[in-house]
């Protein structure tokens, strides 16, 4: 059986984006407030945390907002040199395009996991349906 709306697992509202620039500004007080500790190391690290909750719970638009956000928070102010855009190094740089690459992959894999999981959903409901259908309609005919 093949379902066309599995897209329609997620929420389609403005307040999914909000969520999303909510998450990922909190993403960004923790870090920056671990900023001291952590210095260079791991700066999207609390930023792919957020995004992949806002993917799970809210699709990949929303998700796509708050990568898209927390990748030039992460390079303007926990990459080198600090509070600024220019980039030191080609490593910086190769660290940046593994970073979007790491982002897109796992929003990609949570849509489509959600889709699967939205779309069995579906199916089963169907297959409840119909069951309840021929139930009736056998009961109809054992009546007659």
């Amino acid at each position: 059986m093949q379902i066309k709306n599995s897209r329609a697992w997620a929420p389609n509202s403005l307040t999914g984006y909000g969520y999303a620039i909510l998450a990922t500004l909190t993403a960004f007080y923790v870090r920056y407030e671990l900023h001291p500790l952590m210095q260079a190391q791991l700066p999207v690290l609390f930023f792919i945390f957020s995004t992949t909750l806002i993917a799970y719970r809210l699709g990949w638009k929303p998700a796509a907002i708050s990568s898209g956000l927390g990748l030039a928070l992460a390079y303007f102010f926990f990459i080198p040199p600090f509070n600024s855009f220019d980039l030191p190094s080609t490593s910086d740089l190769v660290n940046l395009i593994v970073y979007v690459i790491l982002f897109v992959t796992i929003i990609f894999l949570i849509e489509r996991l959600q889709r699967e999981r939205y779309q069995a959903i579906l199916i089963a409901r169907v297959s409840d349906s119909r069951m309840q259908i021929m139930s009736k309609l056998s009961l109809k005919k054992r009546n007659l």
